[in-house]
């Protein structure tokens, strides 16, 4: 993939890649927001800091995906020791990293296609947990931003005016190519979704894709990606009782996706299962025995 380092501020650095990190600088030393997906892009964010004349002293991983901190174990490995922080239930997934596979295998031990770099990071052990709110670190003030629903824990981390906002929402061209995005929490990642597009004067650094002083519209594209879901979600139930394993292959052959791997299986089908928790919890659609749902008159 293509590697830029992007100058936010005087002081503020997005690398921009496949998957995104950021760097924020305090005399000399470096804060570093998220390690991409594998030792390859930790190599560039190493060249980046190198060039920036910056020696990492701490690293957050916003949450507990393996392209948002696969390359933290290289530089692990590679840098003087350095503090990594993390969210708490994140945490657990970025130091056992073969709960990611189990979560997309309904719990089970996750077979070989669940067990590439996309969904099997090296771990990386978490010194600090973090929690929402005001944070000194490095001497600079920042705000841990609770971003739930793409990810259960998921976190974005404010500097000034500067927002990594994670994966709270995807640029236009990922919910084309992928029009079922991964989401853990429909409600959670929909409100989200409405705090971002309250804020004012903020310069968005988002995970994937390039920074955008104004989000306002990609943010209401992905209200209306997961909104379609949901609503696809209830009709399908509408028609005739059905599994999600149905509705899932149903819903994707109507936005086409041909879920092609284990991969893109699994992320759909834990999209599909958020709408229908969603669903649940306002009385629209009711579970029965034999693993079918069906719509509430």
């Amino acid at each position: 993939m293509p590697f830029e380092i992007v100058k936010l501020a005087d002081d503020v650095y997005h690398l921009q890649s496949g998957a995104n990190a950021g760097v924020i600088a305090a005399d000399g030393q470096a804060l570093v927001i998220d390690a991409g997906l594998d030792d390859e892009m930790g190599k560039r964010i190493k060249r980046a800091l190198e060039s920036l004349d910056l020696s990492l002293a701490a690293l957050i991983l916003t949450h507990g995906h393996a392209d948002h901190f696969g390359g933290a174990a290289y530089l692990r490995r590679a840098l003087p020791p350095f503090a990594v922080y993390a969210p708490p239930l994140e945490a657990a997934f970025i130091s056992n990293t073969v709960l990611e596979g189990m979560m997309l295998s309904a719990g089970a031990a996750p077979i070989d296609q669940l067990r590439g770099k996309f969904t099997l990071a090296q771990p990386c052990a978490v010194d600090h947990l973090l929690a929402p709110g005001a944070l000194n670190l490095l001497g600079l003030d920042l705000e841990i931003v609770p971003l739930p629903g793409h990810s259960p824990n998921q976190i974005g981390v404010r500097y000034r005016d500067i927002l990594f906002s994670a994966d709270a929402f995807l640029p236009s061209a990922a919910l084309q190519k992928y029009p079922v995005p991964f989401t853990v929490h429909m409600a959670q990642a929909l409100e989200s979704l409405a705090r971002l597009a309250e804020l004012d004067g903020v310069l968005f650094a988002p995970g994937h894709g390039a920074q955008l002083s104004d989000a306002r519209a990609v943010i209401a594209h992905n209200r209306a990606v997961l909104q379609r879901l949901i609503e696809m979600t209830f009709d399908q139930l509408r028609a005739a009782p059905m599994n999600d394993a149905s509705l899932t292959q149903s819903i994707c052959a109507a936005l086409g996706d041909p879920l092609a791997n284990a991969v893109s299986y699994g992320l759909a089908r834990t999209a599909v299962q958020a709408a229908l928790a969603y669903l649940y919890e306002r009385g629209q659609v009711a579970f029965e025995a034999g693993g079918f749902w069906r719509a509430v008159p």
